[in-house]
């Protein structure tokens, strides 16, 4: 988060110097797509919200449901962003273009690596969820796990709109 944070501020300092550049670097990004990834990771936080509420009533394998879908809401979104990412390389926006899009491939891609550890985690979280190892002793492995993947979607939920939608100064 910190390293995040330290990115946002430098972001946001460089984009008010260069105000027009990133003004005109955002139109390229699709942000359909970066919409449509926003909803993906809100939908999989619900299910990881929802997962652990059932987890906790005794109802394992209903909570290895929730979690299978928010693993496949984390598989999307990673399917989206190679196709964002493909479209953007193909359109000629690569890191070494402009600082606009060295940010922005910095900042999702180390993003994407998150979503990535965290889909591990949501993974091991499923298979003790099937074997009806997250009882009253798992249930802190499962909230950790919890925590991080809303940490992930915490931090697109700042993502978005810092790079997609852009603020007015």
């Amino acid at each position: 988060m910190t390293l995040f944070g330290v990115f946002f501020v430098v972001f946001l300092a460089m984009g008010r110097d260069q105000h027009a550049t990133f003004a005109a670097s955002r139109e390229d990004l699709n942000q359909t797509i970066g919409g449509v990834n926003t909803l993906v990771l809100l939908t999989s936080s619900l299910l990881v919200v929802l997962a652990l509420a059932v987890a906790r009533a005794g109802h394992q394998r209903r909570a290895a449901r929730l979690v299978a879908g928010a693993g496949g809401c984390a598989a999307l979104f990673t399917i989206l962003k190679m196709v964002e990412y493909t479209a953007e390389v193909s359109a000629g926006n690569t890191p070494g273009v402009g600082l606009f899009f060295t940010f922005y491939f910095i900042l999702t891609g180390i993003h994407l690596l998150h979503v990535l550890v965290g889909s591990v985690l949501l993974f091991v979280l499923w298979r003790r969820l099937r074997m009806g190892a997250v009882g009253h002793r798992g249930l802190p492995f499962a909230e950790g796990a919890a925590c991080y993947w809303h940490m992930v979607d915490l931090l697109w939920i700042v993502l978005f709109p810092l790079l997609y939608l852009g603020f007015s100064s």
